[in-house]
């Protein structure tokens, strides 16, 4: 498998070499480049300061990783069942609160099995928050996922639950209700009964969320008030995303842009391009734009986005 990567790289976060052959300052990456060879590729998390990757050795780290705030806490988030929201608070189905660790038990302990969330500061005096929070009432979570200012959960039942800032509501694709207000989940009604099936998966990061249907039609929500939307036909309700008539096989979202995978194989991306994250030449892309990226013999597989980065996995087309 290879991994192609575009975007921001002042701290060498889209670079797997080893330090010594590190000498010269690091430019963004403004073209997709392969980064990295592996029998096993997985882009794991995607920082604005460094990028973790499963390989088939385990886990591969690039860019810079600050331990001096609280060290261990960065791996520790690292965990597919936490997620670190841009406002620094972490929501988890497993991590104990490190700073008030009497306050919390094992989830299997107080719930019975019965899935619940955990939220607190990743640091005590950020985001305002002084505590904890755990959250139940969401039965088996299987992805959960975090934007700039709170979080989206999906269960195996397919239902999608978002909470977070009540003053970026379009973030949350619900109403706000006194039986349902922002800093708490609330169901997203309008993405169950869709035409198409079940949603089987989430994606979110900056101030916009996705959701991807079973029969692969994607759908979005969300904005900054005094931002234009990524696509035009974002709100604050979920509503479908056209990416030129195609199916969508996978998607993932950052700071300002997006990038998706259709069945076909192709890559399509949109919004912003300060860092060369879109991977093609432009200063920025209002409307869908296919990436020129047919590596031979290799068939696209997966795609990422990081803050400011974008990621395409792909394998031997042999293989596929």
């Amino acid at each position: 498998m290879n991994l192609y990567a575009a975007g921001f790289n002042a701290w060498r976060q889209l670079e797997f070499l080893s330090l010594e052959n590190q000498t010269e300052e690091p430019d963004d990456i403004v073209s997709f480049r392969k980064v990295l060879s592996d029998e096993l590729i997985e882009v794991h998390y995607a920082s604005l300061t460094y990028t973790v990757v499963n390989t088939s050795a385990g886990l591969r780290y690039a860019g810079y990783v600050n331990e001096d705030i609280q060290p261990g806490l960065t791996r520790k988030l690292l965990s597919p069942t936490a997620a670190i929201a841009g406002n620094g608070i972490v929501a988890s189905r497993f991590l104990r609160n490190p700073y008030r660790p009497s306050t919390l038990t094992d989830q299997s302990e107080v719930y019975n099995g019965h899935d619940a969330i955990v939220q607190y500061a990743a640091l005590p005096q950020s985001a305002g928050i002084e505590s904890s929070q755990t959250f139940s009432g969401m039965p088996d979570i299987i992805q959960l996922v975090a934007y700039e200012t709170g979080f989206v959960a999906l269960s195996r039942d397919s239902k999608v639950w978002t909470w977070g800032d009540e003053r970026y509501s379009a973030t949350l694709g619900r109403e706000i209700t006194p039986a349902s207000p922002a800093e708490k989940p609330g169901l997203v009604e309008d993405l169950e009964n869709l035409p198409s099936g079940k949603i089987k998966r989430i994606e979110a990061g900056g101030y916009t969320a996705l959701a991807l249907t079973e029969g692969h039609d994607l759908y979005g929500w969300g904005g900054h008030p005094a931002r234009q939307p990524l696509v035009d036909t974002l709100s604050g309700s979920p509503s479908p995303v056209d990416v030129e008539e195609n199916d969508i096989q996978d998607c993932s979202v950052g700071e300002t842009h997006m990038i998706v995978l259709t069945t076909n194989g192709d890559v399509y991306v949109i919004g912003g391009n300060t860092n060369g994250q879109l991977g093609v030449p432009s200063e920025g892309i209002p409307k869908w734009k296919k990436v020129p990226l047919s590596p031979r013999e290799e068939a696209i597989v997966g795609v990422k986005a990081g803050q400011r980065s974008s990621f395409i996995v792909t394998k031997n087309s042999r293989l596929t």
